[in-house]
């Protein structure tokens, strides 16, 4: 069995369109059928579904890294999301759905998978905290279809760094001395792991911050800024020097929030840096499309701020050039 999942141009005609489409798949519970749930991922990121190879096995793995995938001569890392999740079975997870993420390739074991399912970003919520608690706070939404199965999508960023560990240690003193000044730098993002470490870059750099879960959140927030700036009479730029979004997001994602802003003047002069674990070239080409300044690839400390020191420096020249 091979699926090649639709191409990242075709799925990218939903970007801006506040939709996405969800890959569903299973991870079956042995005690109780019934008890099967459905979980997914964004389509974006699924490169294809084979089934599940002979893996290689290394001594000192992780406990949730099932091992090692032989796909195309690559070695890639295979994530166990039954073990992962704490779900037992009698039967062993069949496929492999191999994705990319943040410019890197791994896969997701699984038992099965469920279809793909166009979603709006409006029908999908936060999930409730005894259900996020359910499962480990490994959820980043959740929704209810059609037929009233529940469908939970997964925080990918989460697994990943719980499985395959995180490299926001690699900051180092250097990457103080970056010339940032005492404004605000705002960021919208659903995934708490993600929240977590942008903000702790923010705090390494000196840098204040205010962070909001989703689209929505955030623009309802920076409007707010930009009303208390405009009553004091200054413009907003004095107080906010850039605004970082990502794009998958409950109720808002990041393309229509990204639209909204730049389609508001008193945001004139902020730059937008959109941090995604959508990294794809299409990916990166329809986040300027939709007005971002800068594109960043999730979990990446010393490029994060690489990228956002050159969109604030560029912003503040060009406003210089504009007033000149």
């Amino acid at each position: 069995m091979t699926n090649s999942i639709q191409s990242v141009t075709d799925s990218t005609r939903l970007a801006g369109t506040n939709q996405l489409e969800i890959l569903m798949f299973k991870l079956e519970d042995s005690n109780d059928s019934d008890l099967t749930e459905l979980f997914g991922i964004n389509v974006f990121k699924v490169r294809e579904l084979v089934e599940a190879p002979e893996l290689t096995i290394t001594p000192n793995r992780t406990e949730f890294l099932a091992g090692y995938a032989s796909i195309r001569g690559k070695a890639i890392p295979v994530i166990d999301m039954p073990k992962y999740c704490g779900i037992k079975s009698s039967c062993a997870p069949k496929i492999l759905a191999i994705t990319e993420f943040n410019r890197s390739t791994q896969a997701f074991l699984m038992h099965d998978v469920a279809g793909i399912e166009r979603l709006d970003w409006n029908d999908i919520q936060a999930p409730p905290d005894i259900i996020s608690a359910e499962h480990g706070n490994m959820l980043t939404a959740m929704t209810i279809l059609e037929d009233g199965r529940m469908l939970l999508i997964v925080d990918v960023e989460k697994v990943l760094v719980d499985v395959l560990g995180s490299n926001i240690d690699e900051l180092e003193k250097d990457d103080e001395e970056h010339g940032l000044d005492g404004r605000l730098v705002f960021f919208a993002d659903d995934s708490n792991v993600a929240r977590v470490q942008v903000g702790k870059i923010l705090d390494h750099v000196g840098v204040p911050y205010q962070s909001a879960k989703n689209g929505q959140d955030a623009l309802a927030a920076l409007q707010e800024l930009a009303e208390k700036a405009a009553e004091d009479g200054v413009p907003l730029f004095t107080r906010i020097q850039a605004v970082v979004t990502d794009v998958e997001m409950p109720i808002m994602d990041g393309y229509v929030l990204t639209r909204n802003i730049k389609a508001d003047s008193r945001f004139n002069g902020i730059p937008v840096m959109m941090h995604s674990s959508l990294s794809a070239a299409e990916n990166i080409r329809l986040g300027m499309k939709v007005g971002a300044d800068g594109y960043m690839p999730k979990l990446r400390p010393t490029e994060f701020i690489s990228e956002l020191v050159k969109l604030i420096d560029e912003a503040s020249a060009k406003r210089a050039s504009e007033a000149a």
